[in-house]
């Protein structure tokens, strides 16, 4: 039973999200902590759908992004990249934001990518199989229509976090929908994440659910005082300790700022370590620091040696002075229908 909820959710990330095609290059890239079930299993969906599979294992890197160069072989990654239509990548060290994915973007601007990094068995039959994607696809898209109206963001969470920005007119706010088709970077639905006025980012934020890389999950609270968009100060206990020591230890600015702040309601998520699951946790809210792709920050982002998404759980949101989440359950009414609907297909 299991393997066939598993066979079902990789037959519907090939079929259903990511339309593949007859004869395409399918490329899975893996490290060796990988689940190696998930990419048999998405490597037999790929072939299934008449695609030509191919994977690419790696040694787990010691870092990700662009710090996970040294330990990658960057020129034969490139020039996979470069020919595959579909890339799904199953790294728990993630590849996005290295030099083979600013590569891959570059020069191969046809290509699907689907950013699954950590995701084993489970993870794939919670938050991609048991999802009910017209709902979902409602819930986002009246989200993401919120979110883009709003000029003040305040959010505050029992743990003490208070933190509040303004948004910038026009700048884009990404929200999946499970419509994979087409070029460019996918995720699982069931997150919006979004760059604010980065200047105007002031207050206290406090995770208490995890951080990747490097810390997993958190069992003493991390404070971090951020003013004007820069961390002035971190405490708590040894993971904040840590947490400061990797982010200092790049010896560049941009790792401490904030890069982006993000919304989790994936129904199937559920808080395991896995910053990819952590980050779509219902009610949940994510501090990205370091790199801004381009994506969310038009034309180029801004680079740095690395990036981190860290995890805050049981957020209430305020947008303009109105309740749209308070401690992690919806309360804005056009929200609740879909919410519940989301909620019972998990």
């Amino acid at each position: 039973m299991y393997q066939s909820d598993l066979q079902l959710a990789t037959d519907l990330l090939v079929n259903d999200l990511l339309k593949t095609k007859k004869g395409e290059v399918f490329v899975i890239t893996a490290d060796t902590e990988t689940d190696r079930q998930v990419v048999e299993f998405l490597s037999r969906s790929a072939t299934m759908a008449g695609a030509k599979a191919l994977i690419a294992w790696v040694a787990t890197p010691l870092s990700v992004s662009e710090a996970a160069d040294v330990y990658l072989p960057l020129e034969p990654l490139c020039g996979l990249l470069e020919k595959a239509d579909i890339w799904v990548e199953l790294n728990v060290q993630w590849l996005l934001y290295s030099t083979p994915y600013y590569f891959a973007m570059k020069n191969n601007q046809n290509l699907r990518h689907f950013c699954l990094t950590g995701a084993n068995a489970q993870t794939m039959i919670r938050c991609v199989g048991q999802i009910d994607y017209p709902a979902m696809r409602r819930f986002s898209r009246a989200l993401h229509e919120k979110i883009k109206k709003a000029k003040r963001v305040d959010m505050i969470a029992p743990s003490g976090a208070e933190i509040s920005f303004e948004n910038v007119a026009g700048r884009p706010i990404s929200c999946k929908l499970g419509q994979a088709d087409r070029p460019g970077t996918h995720l699982f639905v069931g997150q919006i994440s979004w760059t604010p006025a980065l200047e105007s980012i002031n207050g206290t934020i406090v995770l208490d659910g995890s951080v990747a890389p490097d810390i997993g999950l958190i069992h003493t609270p991390i404070k971090i005082h951020v003013q004007q968009g820069k961390i002035v100060s971190l405490s708590g206990g040894k993971e904040a300790q840590a947490y400061e020591s990797w982010l200092r230890s790049f010896h560049h600015p941009q790792m401490l700022s904030v890069a982006h702040a993000g919304i989790g309601f994936n129904p199937g998520a559920s808080l395991a370590g896995d910053i990819l699951q952590d980050q779509r946790v219902w009610g949940s809210t994510t501090w990205g620091f370091g790199s801004i792709g381009a994506g969310l920050l038009p034309p180029n982002g801004i680079p740095a040696p690395s990036h981190s998404d860290a995890v805050s759980l049981n957020t209430s949101i305020i947008l303009d002075g109105e309740a749209l989440w308070i401690n992690g359950e919806v309360v804005s009414e056009d929200l609740q229908e879909d919410a519940k609907r989301i909620k019972r297909a998990c």
